[in-house]
């Protein structure tokens, strides 16, 4: 490691990454803002009337918080404090592949998270770039865990379901997934943060990283590994039959007149959102196999 060890600004984290990438933190002095942790300096990203108390002079800038919201900071920091500002040693914060996957969905609210993550994206790296900072924006893809009073907010839903029902229909040609594991990316942060304090070189890295899961696998398989880990002494496994796609459709149609999102939730698992380089890619170890815990 260099001489130079910089503070760890982190935004966001009460998040399920940010979360254990505190906890397993061994090496570097981080300062946390909250505004629901009594403990961290507080600092609500919605409230721009809060942006005095973060100062990111002579440290490094670690986001798990919502990109958007991180834009405004920074956007307000260039504004009010750019001397200070020029001062941050690099940043790492993260984004997510819906910039892409959701680029050309069906329903306007996806398409507009879409837009709203790539502009956020350009202009954070604009104004990195504009004065020489490091800055890597991570886009991972679908985040599945659980970590302490954290979860996923979407695998587990599914799990909570397959231990209710003894069945779920799904159509039979499905999409490939690549969800990646909490632990993955808090470790690739920190790989990520090594690189920025090791290197002094005058060539800045102002790069956008994409990153999925080791495993690419179909949406239908995805499922029936969820539904083993849903299956314990106490609830039998939820059974998954595949059938049709065009059958599957016919049956529910009737969602797509009285719940219009839900339907095309349901019509995207036919749609592959694979393909990202992997997490091993990043790391250089074997591959990982979906899922990492059983939740």
């Amino acid at each position: 490691k260099s001489i130079f060890m910089p503070i760890i600004k982190v935004l966001g984290s009460s998040s399920l990454i940010g979360k254990y990438f505190i906890d397993t933190n061994f090496d570097y002095e981080l300062v946390c803002f909250s505004r629901k942790n009594k403990n961290h300096p507080f600092l609500d990203l919605q409230n721009k009337d809060t942006f005095s108390n973060f100062s990111c002079e002579n440290s490094l800038l670690v986001s798990f918080a919502p990109i958007w919201l991180v834009k405004d900071l920074i956007i307000q920091l260039e504004e009010n404090n750019l001397n200070k500002l020029k001062t941050l040693k690099g940043a790492i914060i993260y984004s997510s592949t819906s910039a892409v996957t959701k680029k050309f969905a069906a329903n306007a609210s996806d398409k507009n998270l879409s837009k709203l993550l790539i502009s956020s994206e350009n202009q954070i790296l604009s104004i990195f770039k504009k004065y020489s900072i490091n800055c890597q924006i991570i886009r991972p893809t679908i985040v599945y865990g659980v970590y302490k009073d954290i979860d996923d907010r979407n695998f587990i839903k599914i799990i909570n379901l397959f231990k209710k029902f003894p069945f779920c229909i799904i159509p039979s040609q499905t999409g490939y997934r690549q969800p990646i594991h909490f632990s993955q990316l808090s470790k690739l942060t920190y790989l990520l943060l090594e690189k920025l304090i090791k290197d002094n070189s005058e060539n800045k890295i102002n790069q956008i990283i994409e990153v999925g899961g080791d495993e690419e696998i179909t949406y239908s398989d995805l499922l029936k590994r969820l539904s083993i880990v849903a299956s314990d002494h106490k609830n039998k496994r939820c059974k998954v039959i595949t059938i049709p796609n065009k059958l599957f459709y016919v049956l529910f149609f009737p969602l797509f007149i009285f719940k219009r999102n839900f339907f095309e939730e349901l019509y995207r698992m036919q749609s592959d959102l694979s393909g990202f380089p992997k997490y091993s890619d990043y790391i250089g170890k074997s591959i990982d196999k979906f899922p990492l815990e059983n939740f």
